[in-house]
């Protein structure tokens, strides 16, 4: 919103805005009351829904609120629609990113966990240099395009999550702890690329029960959340 909130473009339409810093301060940080909303969400429902489906529905809970933010118009109480097409795509937001920084965890190895999830962080600074471009070209277009595109664009990046966890299964960890031991092998012979009944998959499988079983016993967590029967 940093290349946009105070531009002509933007405050023609949320009127509200213009030369108003707290005004604009406002729309700017009720995205984060969002994320929180969504991190709490995903807090509460990760274990129930599996990180798959919370990583889709983020992104699709995103793409909506996108749509509701740039379907605003004059006359339309814009402001108030923008604001909750903020806090919707903040509310996607906070799920995928509490939500995919544990499923990159359950689904890497020991040995390069770290370096993945410090990569996925390195992504949000990539991320910001796009929006700054897009924001720096979209200001040389028609008031329309200068700050309605650069909101819109964030629609490609939920779709590509939506059809990569399609296509992806979920983490072997939230399977076996489900007593799906039979898709949790798979995945974990799949990740290393090996056969389901190798060595090392069934030392992988055992590891991840090890790890289910202590986190159940450290955390009182009651026996039947984590099926862990054969």
């Amino acid at each position: 919103m940093s290349g946009i909130i105070s531009s002509t473009a933007f405050t023609d339409v949320f009127t509200a805005a213009q030369g108003d810093n707290t005004m604009q301060a406002l729309i700017t940080a009720v995205y984060e009351l969002g994320c929180l909303f969504g991190a709490m969400f995903a807090l509460f429902t990760a274990d129930m829904l599996g990180r798959r489906w919370m990583i889709i529905g983020g992104a699709a809970v995103m793409i909506i609120g996108v749509i509701i933010q740039v379907t605003s118009f004059v006359d339309h109480i814009p402001l108030l629609q923008f604001f909750f097409g903020r806090v919707i795509t903040g509310i996607g937001n906070g799920m995928n990113t509490s939500t995919i920084p544990t499923y990159q965890a359950e689904c890497s190895r020991t040995s390069n966990r770290g370096l993945l999830i410090c990569i996925e962080g390195g992504t949000i600074a990539i991320g910001t240099m796009i929006a700054y471009w897009i924001d720096f070209g979209a200001s040389y277009g028609p008031p329309d395009l200068a700050w309605r595109f650069p909101i819109a664009f964030q629609i490609v990046f939920g779709i590509i999550i939506v059809v990569g966890m399609w296509y992806l299964p979920d983490s072997p960890r939230f399977l076996i702890s489900k007593g799906k031991h039979q898709e949790g092998e798979y995945v974990l012979a799949a990740l290393a690329g090996r056969e389901i009944d190798d060595r090392e998959t069934q030392q992988q499988k055992q590891l991840v029960i090890e790890s289910i079983e202590a986190y159940v016993e450290s955390e009182g967590v009651p026996q039947n959340k984590h099926k862990l029967t054969y």
